[in-house]
């Protein structure tokens, strides 16, 4: 075990994610994770299905009296996001998480760290390689790609579970239980832009944005943190002023991230540069009162090589004025939950591919006709723009079961364990209860976990202590579930 999670508790729990940690397992890249997970379960004797597209079904026989209790699936994913600090050397797809003990948080070394959801994943392991478990006949479903689009959800084999009853380790706030989430879907732009020739007099500038929180979109939306694309794009329309024309944009990694960092190379009149820094400054300071959570935000503009193409006027004029029109943020708060955001938008990602703009933007609603409008909205804006639009497929939303079984049992148990009530709640995020509750009719689910903060950023920490409360709580649950149908 890492010398960084030695002598923490639940020991087999910390194991796992120890060991989940050190094998690469962005989205798309878990087929080595996945079959580290297989071989470890078959070696214990478990039974693995796999479907086609890489989803992991372990069966987990019942505790001795507890053969006829009801079947739990225990759910998460294998996939991790893959953020990093741009001044650390790392390479997701072969370096091992670098993990660091900060007092009662777990935390990577400048890197996401993969908590979400590999915490949740260690869990149901070590339920199954424990004899401190005791439970029914379980179902341990691993998918893969729950990161970027839920893709190994909508294409779990319909055959592939039998159980009834659903527990999505993939929450992150203790104390709570959540009962519902979002639906979302994506929507790729591409713009083609007129290259031309700099001006004679020209120079390089190269503009950096840096120091963003970014977040979660889902969880981490209503935090109005700033947003890499806009402040970059932002930036470079106010350099405008000084004649300047855009060669190069990037800005933004990840669909369901925040973007963090963004970069734009431009060209402008050598006579001009000297006054480049009185607007940098001038934005910093504007950008900082807007957003005086973002205290780390840094803007810088250095003199580089003169970019051998620039954007015409019109084709830079057009692809700002894109990036300006379409939504971010919170576009309309649930009028039946308290501080729950129901429609929102993240503009997630903008690149210069060549002569094309590349932009994407992921919508989320618990409102199947507002998720729609806001793709409306997004294509409508790209429309005009002249682009054209890649649509993915929308997930559906898990719509709340306040008469769910499994949740007044898991209330029960809560009280039991802790002497109060949890929270329920419903989360913006998606998760993939939604996906599998409509695959699988009759699925009776909630979702909880141990407390993560910043998912999805290298700012991303695990509580210890709650990990060990959220353990506490599962093992208890499915005792208790187990008794239903058991002799105990």
């Amino acid at each position: 075990m890492s010398d960084v999670l030695r002598d923490l508790q639940p020991t087999r729990l910390w194991e796992l994610f120890g060991n989940i940690a050190r094998v690469p397992h962005g989205s798309l890249n878990e087929k080595a994770l996945a079959g580290s997970l297989r071989l470890m379960a078959e070696e214990a004797g478990l039974t693995v299905q796999e479907d086609t597209t890489g989803n992991l079904c372990i069966a987990v026989p019942a505790s001795p009296g507890y053969e006829k209790a009801p079947i739990v699936v225990l759910q998460g994913h294998l996939d991790m996001v893959c953020e990093k600090n741009k001044e650390v050397d790392f390479d997701f797809t072969k370096d091992a998480i670098r993990l660091v003990r900060d007092g009662d948080w777990i935390r990577a070394d400048g890197t996401t760290l993969g908590a979400d959801n590999g915490i949740g994943v260690a869990a149901a392991l070590a339920v199954a390689f424990t004899n401190e478990a005791v439970h029914g006949p379980l179902e341990i479903l691993l998918t893969v790609n729950e990161e970027t689009g839920l893709t190994g959800a909508l294409n779990l084999s319909p055959s592939l579970l039998k159980g009834r009853i659903l527990l999505n380790l993939d929450s992150e706030r203790t104390g709570g239980v959540c009962i519902g989430c979002s639906g979302g879907g994506g929507v790729t732009t591409f713009l083609p832009v007129n290259l031309v020739e700099p001006p004679g007099d020209s120079v390089g500038l190269e503009v950096k944005l840096a120091g963003l929180q970014g977040g979660h979109s889902g969880i981490d939306i209503h935090e109005n943190r700033g947003n890499a694309v806009k402040l970059t794009a932002r930036t470079v329309i106010a350099l405008g002023a000084l004649g300047v024309t855009l060669s190069d944009f990037h800005s933004g990694d990840k669909l369901n991230a925040i973007p963090r960092e963004g970069f734009a190379t431009c060209a402008l009149s050598r006579k001009q540069f000297p006054r480049v820094q009185e607007i940098i400054t001038r934005q910093s300071d504007l950008f900082k009162t807007e957003f005086p959570n973002e205290s780390a935000l840094q803007i810088s503009a250095a003199q580089t090589n003169v970019p051998p193409t620039v954007l015409s006027t019109a084709s830079s004029t057009t692809a700002l004025a894109m990036l300006m029109a379409f939504p971010h943020g919170v576009l309309a708060m649930n009028r039946e939950l308290d501080n729950l955001v129901e429609t929102s938008n993240n503009l997630s990602s903008a690149h210069m591919k060549g002569n094309v703009f590349v932009v994407h933007n992921t919508p989320r609603s618990s409102l199947p006709q507002a998720l729609q409008t806001t793709i409306d909205q997004i294509v409508a804006v790209a429309d005009l723009a002249g682009g054209t639009n890649q649509l993915e497929d929308s997930y559906p939303g898990w719509q709340p079961n306040p008469h769910s079984k499994i949740l007044k049992l898991f209330e029960e148990t809560y009280h039991e364990i802790f002497g109060n009530q949890p929270r329920r709640a419903a989360t913006h995020a998606g998760l993939e209860c939604g996906v599998i509750g409509d695959k699988y009719e009759g699925m009776d689910m909630i979702s909880f976990g141990p407390t993560i903060v910043n998912a999805h950023s290298p700012d991303e920490a695990v509580s210890i202590s709650s990990v060990q409360d959220f353990w506490k709580l599962l093992l208890a649950l499915l005792e208790n579930s187990g008794k239903q149908g058991g002799t105990q």
